[in-house]
């Protein structure tokens, strides 16, 4: 197994356990989608440093971005109010998740 097959499989294994635990705390989206970016960011520090392609560091990267998108959309849908409209909470979901992944706060 080469470097970067190993870290897209620790990457999603961190990312999974670090989002059953926010599934099941109630901790704050800021603090969870920060911490995903963490984790997404020094795995592709770590890989530009073994000499990994930018490319390929990018790939990965936007994998375990959607990957954590993903998982945090299936949540707010799970634990939407019943009277909430499925496709009004992905929406809204989605636009939150983007802006605090690449903002670092919430939105104004």
């Amino acid at each position: 197994m080469d470097k970067l097959e190993f870290a897209e499989g620790l990457g999603k294994k961190i990312i999974k356990d670090q989002h059953q635990f926010f599934d099941t705390e109630d901790s704050e989206d800021l603090e969870h989608i920060t911490t995903i970016k963490r984790i997404i960011v020094s795995i592709s520090d770590y890989l530009s440093t073994e000499g990994v392609s930018e490319d390929k560091i990018n790939d990965l990267a936007e994998n375990l971005r959607e990957l954590a998108r993903q998982l945090y959309l299936d949540s707010c849908i799970k634990n939407r109010d019943e009277d909430e409209d499925k496709d009004v909470v992905t929406e809204e979901s989605e636009v939150w998740f983007d802006y605090i992944y690449e903002n670092e706060k919430y939105p104004r």
